[in-house]
């Protein structure tokens, strides 16, 4: 029987998934909005499905990517929540539409500034996020 434990511990373990990446994600939607408040930036929330290929690709190609998670750290305040595990804050449930991975940006206030649905390759992340926040630098 201990054979047989270990055996299915091994195997999860194996195939456990990382969905961190190179981000520095906040423990909670209220921390974030908390620390933006004080930085003068937006939260980005990322709102995934366990089970949802784009929403993992996010996790293992883009979020690994230096670059984009270095712009992350440094710009946005991040905050991640699996749809289907974690129980997500109303405020942010409202701007929700239930397509996945969906990119929130959201202002300190906690009025949305914009969003996105979908991944995308790291470039074209990068990109996204340099103008999400010029364009919210320039509306200060």
């Amino acid at each position: 029987m201990k054979k047989f434990v270990f055996l299915i511990l091994s195997a999860v373990l194996m195939f456990a998934f990382e969905w961190s990446g190179k981000v520095n994600w906040s423990i909670s939607y209220q921390s974030a909005k908390s620390i933006a408040a004080k930085e003068h930036k937006l939260v980005m929330v990322d709102i995934a499905l366990t089970n949802c290929p784009p929403c993992r690709y996010l996790a293992t190609k883009v979020y690994t990517n230096s670059q984009v998670a270095n712009y992350i750290n440094k710009n946005f305040v991040p905050v991640f929540y699996l749809a289907d595990k974690d129980s997500i804050p109303t405020e942010v449930q409202n701007y929700f539409t239930g397509s996945t991975p969906t990119i929130l940006f959201i202002e300190p206030n906690g009025k949305l500034f914009t969003y996105f649905v979908g991944a995308r390759e790291p470039a074209d992340f990068l990109a996204i996020l340099q103008k999400v926040k010029s364009k919210y630098k320039a509306s200060k």
